[in-house]
């Protein structure tokens, strides 16, 4: 549990530092350039990736709570919507001129789809770390630049790739990535 919880720290304080921290990130990125701050995040992230996985994978499947009947159907429904938004974040189409966060708010549903349909402690601190970490992005984001930024452009082209990639995602999760990911198969 110790490797899975560091995870989702590193990864969420790697998140929110670009948040929190403008002022520190700016010379930061300066100091480094441009290329070797994107290589230090993104080492960084598969870091906090690879200890969560390995931490998921090691960690004690106990239930804490009783989980509702009616859970694996929402989430059925929620994690095609998930994906969706979660692809929408970039590139010009019309969900993210419609929503302020919708790769956050992907993220978001993700993590409560994921709390309806599993009930350990590894999920728990997995699923809604994660969870926590987008709602607090949204929030800070928006406090700190509301009406700062013009909503983007947007083209029904882009809204189709963001919901192609949404649906291609989650046809690769159900038949394969999903399992090889978790060791949890879906089919």
């Amino acid at each position: 549990m110790f490797l899975l919880t560091l995870g989702v720290a590193l990864f969420t304080l790697i998140h929110l530092y670009p948040c929190f921290a403008v002022a520190h990130r700016a010379r930061l990125r300066e100091r480094l350039g441009e290329n070797r701050y994107k290589g230090l995040f993104s080492l960084l992230v598969f870091v906090a990736i690879a200890c969560i996985i390995a931490g998921w994978r090691s960690a004690s499947s106990l239930p804490l709570y009783f989980l509702p009947e009616w859970g694996p159907m929402t989430m059925t429904v929620m994690m095609p919507f998930a994906l969706i938004l979660f692809f929408s974040g970039q590139g010009p189409n019309h969900l993210r001129r419609w929503l302020v966060h919708p790769q956050l708010l992907g993220t978001l549903l993700w993590a409560v789809a994921h709390l309806l349909v599993n009930s350990e402690a590894r999920s728990l601190v997995l699923f809604g770390g994660i969870g926590l970490w987008a709602l607090v992005s949204m929030v800070w984001i928006s406090v700190r630049d509301w009406q700062r930024y013009p909503r983007p452009a947007a083209n029904w082209t882009g809204t189709g790739i963001s919901v192609g990639a949404g649906l291609a995602a989650i046809a690769l999760l159900v038949f394969w990535g999903h399992g090889w990911l978790t060791g949890i198969p879906l089919h």
